[in-house]
């Protein structure tokens, strides 16, 4: 493979330098949820219910949502500062077994007593205690939108900081548990930061093999934080994501930015706690302005065996330094509940897909054509039980064999083999 020669690209964000000093460092606002949250539209705990925090600064209060759940995830508490700080937002999750589960909260600061949404200039938001166990590992999502940034400790980190888009994620990786919940152990936590921030999401879950349903108390605190040789992400993800095709896995990733980048390192694990490489990728397929397109397949014999298969992305700096992308679950035999049926085979202009699945949740639909590239895809809102979703404008595909392929919760449940006219 020819491997492509070219100046390494230094991105230098305004922001970058100007949240990274210590005069802006203790410019932040410490914005506090002492107060408790008085639920004002929808259910207790469920999805899409709404509470107000007041007074979190002066003039402001906070509107927290409950927006989404993956994996069956749900809320047990949704702000519990009797073990954490009291300054910060401390929802109580529920991990079913055998799942990746997280809750998406979206937070929006607003004027007090209003709904009319505030500005803040700068805000820091500090997500810790992000452990596990040996059956468990948290993992904790912020976004706060575009030219945020992201710090997190550099001696002996027990979390894989990766982005995606604006959004950075944090995976426990050393399963070890800490028995209280403060900020003393920066190994298991991290800060993003932002200027002009009206609203921000938060998700916060874990992936839990253990033999039963987990509750693990997480918690943001709004307060920046500055570590000890703090990690700056050499690489910047658009996308990873596998797809199953008749003699493998073909894994592709694509890069915005790279900075002293050597090389990528693919590592893949049958039970997500133990990886092991199974290739090493210097060069890019494709460049394309700043981005820049990767691929592997994996026809290992061993997966026609499996029925879930995990890949994760260990990208090494050329002076050795290592930081991993987020760990994404391929799923090479349907779920028992999950069953697809695609008609008309042959098709022509769209494709009717008829499938039950276990939860209510958004499905990911892509078609993938015999060399293993995403050739469409859409996203669907899909219920608990019976689904019938009728995906159009496919007449421009060329004819051909292609696999359709139904994602939920990062996981692929079903493909099927379906013929273009």
């Amino acid at each position: 493979m020819k491997r492509f020669i070219t100046s390494k690209l230094f991105v230098t964000l305004f922001c970058t330098v100007l949240l990274t000093t210590n005069s802006i460092a203790q410019s932040f606002v410490e914005y506090s949820f002492t107060n408790p949250p008085n639920l004002i539209s929808g259910n207790l705990n469920e999805l899409n219910s709404k509470y107000r925090f007041a007074n979190v600064a002066i003039g402001v209060d906070a509107i927290v949502t409950i927006v989404s759940s993956t994996g069956g995830a749900t809320v047990e508490i949704l702000d519990d500062n009797t073990i954490s700080k009291p300054q910060g937002f401390s929802p109580k999750i529920i991990i079913p077994n055998g799942v990746e589960g997280k809750v998406m909260f979206s937070i929006n600061f607003v004027s007090t007593n209003t709904l009319l949404s505030v500005s803040l200039p700068l805000l820091a938001v500090t997500a810790y205690d992000i452990d596990g166990n040996s059956g468990l590992h948290e993992i904790d999502e912020l976004d706060l939108g575009a030219g945020a940034v992201s710090t997190f400790e550099s001696n002996n980190p027990e979390i894989a900081v990766t982005r995606s888009g604006s959004k950075f994620i944090a995976t426990n990786l050393a399963g070890n548990e800490y028995t209280s919940i403060d900020t003393a152990a920066k190994q298991v936590m991290y800060t993003v930061k932002n200027a002009n921030v009206s609203t921000f999401t938060y998700a916060a879950g874990a992936n839990n093999i253990n033999n039963g349903a987990a509750g693990r108390q997480k918690s943001i605190y709004f307060k920046n934080f500055l570590y000890d040789n703090p990690v700056t992400l050499a690489v910047k993800y658009t996308n990873f994501s596998a797809a199953v095709y008749e003699k493998g896995i073909q894994l592709n990733w694509i890069t915005e930015f790279e900075s002293d980048n050597s090389q990528f390192e693919i590592e893949r694990s049958f039970d997500r706690t133990n990886f092991s490489t199974i290739a090493y990728v210097l060069d890019a397929e494709t460049v394309v302005d700043k981005f820049k397109t990767y691929r592997f397949k994996d026809n290992a014999a061993i997966l026609q065996s499996k029925d879930v298969v995990y890949y994760r992305l260990k990208q090494v700096d050329n002076n050795g330094k290592v930081t991993y992308s987020n760990t994404i679950a391929v799923r090479l035999k349907a779920t028992v509940g999950v069953q697809i049926q695609a008609s008309p085979n042959p098709f022509a202009e769209k494709v009717c897909l008829r499938f039950t699945a276990s939860s209510k949740e958004m499905a990911f639909i892509k078609f993938v054509n015999t060399n293993g590239q995403m050739v469409q895809s859409a996203s669907y809102a899909v219920s608990k039980g019976y689904n019938n979703l009728t995906i159009t404008n496919l007449q421009k595909l060329p004819a051909g064999a292609y696999l359709v392929q139904v994602i939920v919760s990062n996981q692929i449940i079903g493909t099927q083999k379906i013929i273009k006219q």
